[in-house]
């Protein structure tokens, strides 16, 4: 009789004579002890599935201990409760009850749970970190863990800020292999040809691999301009700008296509909401922005984001003007929106952060500062020390006429004194969709016009791919 009480042997015997069960918190592991010592398969299913109604951040520990001594057997319960912890798992990695609670196996299992995808792998490495010092002895365990943290997932700020310099980086030597590892992975850089003059389409991609070899690999088989670019777990996401139609003209397009470096394939994803060229996109989270735009015949300022995970667009609040030929890019969750040219024919420079009506996100808007035309090139995953850097453009010269030409200036942003800086300039003038890179603390722009157009993005390509490619001079 050790573990059984008065007043759970009291709450059986009545759900035995009269068939009804009060259960409560502060009752339930009583009458779960008594439930099991007398083998009543009822009460126990009953007393499992109030814990799962009941679990929340704050008795989860609690309710995990309960479940786990007292469901054997009991048929969904082990599903429903990982269900819950998997759907939590970062939150209640900051509650020092769960931390102390969590095994070093029931850890291992969630970390290579798919699951787990839905939060960023830099968080699911800062919450390795919270169960590590929670007690100095599992430090010894810090091998084992990290090799199911998918590193290669990170961005390389992550990786060089947060990871590189926590305690486990110089405890850890298999944390610094999969670090090592985790960095050579961004070193391939996949370069997506667009047009070619106005009348002819180059699906290309090619792929440039230290030191200096080149790859070429198919585009997409279609007859499309694409104009926007967003990287997203090593898939590349071409977006809209323009496709050719049955009057042998080109038109604005909705159509999206996923690129997998892991297959070398193309994938046709779900289209945009309305046909856009000359937009900019941004990725936050799990979705991928589209701002403003403009088709041959109108410019507008209706915004819309992907869902990766559900392949759906849906509209989110529009962008402030109408606007067309700018540029995105992400830093801090939030969206900047550069250059580009308005109806007032005004040129620009703006933070925008869309806001859903279903979900909420941080907004901030810049002060703007008036300059000439200017199609920045920045792509959207590169930033330098928390700045925003741009390179040349389109400078307008007879507005009337709209003549152009390249713009060779650089200008820097700093987002904590919301000021512009100006650089040195380009040797010559650079326009269209071009890329900036930065490696070792130095920039490089690649080549582009207003009549090729090429856009730079760092992709990993495995070695099994590159077999059945032909390289290129």
């Amino acid at each position: 009789m050790k573990g059984l009480t008065a007043a759970g042997f009291g709450h059986i015997l009545r759900f035995m004579y009269y068939g009804s069960l009060e259960l409560s918190m502060p009752t339930v592991q009583e009458i779960l002890q008594a439930a099991m010592y007398v083998q009543l398969t009822e009460a126990v299913e009953f007393c499992c599935s109030f814990l799962l109604a009941k679990i929340c951040l704050e008795n989860c520990a609690e309710v995990m201990r309960l479940l786990e001594d007292f469901s054997v057997g009991v048929e969904g319960v082990q599903e429903q409760l990982d269900n819950f912890l998997l759907e939590n798992f970062v939150p209640l990695m900051s509650r020092p009850d769960f931390l102390s609670y969590l095994s070093l196996e029931r850890l291992q299992s969630y970390l290579n749970s798919d699951a787990l995808s839905r939060f960023p792998e830099i968080e699911l490495y800062e919450a390795v970190q919270s169960w590590l010092r929670h007690d100095r002895r599992r430090w010894r365990h810090t091998d084992t863990i990290v090799q199911s943290i998918r590193f290669c997932l990170m961005t390389p700020a992550n990786i060089f800020e947060k990871v590189k310099t926590s305690e486990f980086y110089r405890y850890s030597r298999q944390l610094r292999q999969e670090v090592d590892l985790a960095l050579s992975y961004f070193h391939d850089t996949a370069v997506f040809r667009g047009m070619i003059g106005h009348s002819m389409v180059n699906s290309k991609i090619l792929l440039l691999q230290r030191p200096k070899v080149w790859w070429e690999l198919e585009g997409p088989q279609v007859p499309l301009r694409p104009d926007c670019l967003a990287i997203v777990n090593n898939f590349a996401f071409l977006l809209g700008g323009e496709e050719l139609g049955p009057d042998g003209e080109f038109h604005a397009s909705s159509k999206v296509y996923r690129y997998d470096p892991r297959q070398n394939s193309w994938l046709r994803m779900a289209d945009m909401s309305v046909p856009r060229s000359e937009f900019a996109v941004g990725v936050i989270g799990k979705f991928i922005y589209a701002v403003a735009g403009r088709t041959r015949d109108e410019t507008f300022y209706s915004t819309e984001r992907y869902d990766i995970t559900e392949d759906r667009w849906e509209f989110v609040d529009p962008y402030p003007v109408n606007k067309y030929g700018h540029e995105g890019t992400v830093l801090s969750g939030k969206l900047y929106i550069t250059g580009g040219i308005t109806s007032s024919s005004t040129s620009k420079q703006d933070t925008h952060q869309p806001r859903p009506s279903a979900a909420r996100h941080p907004c901030q808007l810049l002060g703007e500062q008036i300059q000439n035309e200017l199609r920045p090139l920045l792509p959207q995953d590169d930033l330098h020390n928390g700045k925003l850097y741009v390179f040349g453009g389109v400078c307008v010269i007879l507005r009337a006429s709209f003549e152009s030409q390249g713009c060779p200036s650089t200008e820097v942003y700093d987002p904590d004194t919301d000021e512009w800086t100006i650089l040195g300039s380009m040797p010559i003038g650079r326009s269209g969709h071009g890329g900036w890179r930065c490696w070792t603390g130095r920039s490089w722009c690649s080549e582009a016009s207003v009549t090729t157009a090429t856009t730079v993005c760092s992709l990993h390509f495995p070695e099994y791919v590159l077999e059945h490619v032909r390289r290129c001079s």
